[in-house]
């Protein structure tokens, strides 16, 4: 193990990370759509991208917890917040914490495995994120009139 499989970890981890955020913002997005089908239009469109893109990482998750109700709720506390929690300890912390791996190689092993925790935390999110879009996406595309409900994934932990 070398300095470089931290350094490609990390970018996988952080890769994830970004995957997630971006979801995170497609979930409210795609829920106001499904929840304004019948006022939707492209210039509404623009207008819920550019609030979502001020919104921090910590503020979509209360935005989705807002709009996807109670049932969404517990999934928002026991899968977002811990990937957000580790997407933080990645950006903010983790080479603090690791810096010494330049010049400590026993560090290395316990850096590895701290990533590949974070990693697995963030790509369940990121996963989970994704499969509530796709969700979203056919209660829009299918136009029913239950489809305007905020809803619970169904293969949700």
């Amino acid at each position: 193990m070398s300095t470089e499989d931290v350094f490609k970890l990390f970018g996988e981890a952080s890769c994830w990370a970004s995957i997630l955020e971006e979801q995170l913002g497609n979930i409210c997005m795609l829920n106001e759509r499904v929840v304004n089908q019948q006022k939707y239009n492209p210039e509404n469109a623009k207008q819920i991208v550019k609030k979502l893109s001020k919104l921090t990482t910590g503020q979509l998750l209360a935005e989705i917890k807002k709009t996807l109700g109670e049932d969404f709720e517990s999934k928002v506390d026991s899968i977002f917040k811990p990937a957000l929690e580790k997407r933080n300890l990645l950006i903010h912390d983790f080479f603090i914490e690791y810096r010494d791996i330049l010049t400590d190689d026993e560090r290395i092993p316990l850096a590895i495995n701290e990533l590949n925790e974070i990693k697995i935390v963030i790509f369940h999110a990121a996963d989970f994120a994704t499969k509530t879009c796709n969700m979203l996406t056919e209660l829009f595309l299918s136009g029913e009139e239950n489809a305007a409900q905020p809803f619970a994934p169904r293969d949700a932990p």
